[in-house]
């Protein structure tokens, strides 16, 4: 797997899950503090930019129905539609969950594999615009986003770029991250 790729698809990042970075994420996730996607988005929208991956689109990982209610909101939309407003895109919302998959938190990488297997579908009218980006919060191992982006697929797409707040130190470094902004929230 070359440096800043996922399966074969860029992965933006702000930096590592560490420190100030994982504090903001922590906090905004689990306290719960969804005002704090508009700051932590900003720091997005500028590793989007430097990053020079052209994006028309954006979409974000699901949560099912049961875990929104029980967060309140889904950290990813929230970060989606921010992060859209910020960089002038539009945000489809036709990615679904279609099953309850367990936390993924504490799990392996094979583990959280088996645990996304069929977890999504593209349910919109429309078949996946081009260019189109798929928002999630954190990357540990990228089992979440290659679920994701195998469902768009199935529907005819293909994800242009990976877009998230961090990457866990699971992942090698990235070149598209970048590491003087980790201390952005």
């Amino acid at each position: 797997m070359p440096p800043g790729m996922v399966a074969g698809i860029p992965l933006i990042t702000v930096g590592r899950l560490d420190g100030p970075l994982q504090r903001a994420i922590h906090t905004y996730k689990y306290r719960p503090r969804p005002e704090l996607a508009t700051a932590l988005s900003a720091c997005l929208a500028g590793a989007v930019r430097e990053s020079g991956i052209r994006i028309a689109v954006l979409t974000f990982v699901p949560l099912h129905a049961a875990r929104q209610r029980e967060r309140g909101f889904n950290q990813a939309e929230r970060l989606a539609r921010c992060l859209g407003q910020a960089l002038g895109l539009p945000v489809v919302a036709s990615l679904s969950r279609v099953r309850a998959t367990p936390a993924q938190v504490g799990l392996g990488e094979t583990e959280r594999r088996a645990n996304m297997v069929g977890a999504f579908c593209w349910s919109g009218t429309q078949p996946p615009p081009e260019q189109l980006a798929l928002v999630d919060d954190v990357s540990t191992t990228g089992a979440t986003l290659e679920a994701a982006a195998e469902a768009v697929g199935r529907a005819g797409g293909s994800i242009g770029a990976f877009l998230a707040l961090a990457r866990a130190q699971t992942l090698p470094a990235l070149a598209v991250t970048f590491p003087g902004q980790s201390t952005c929230p």
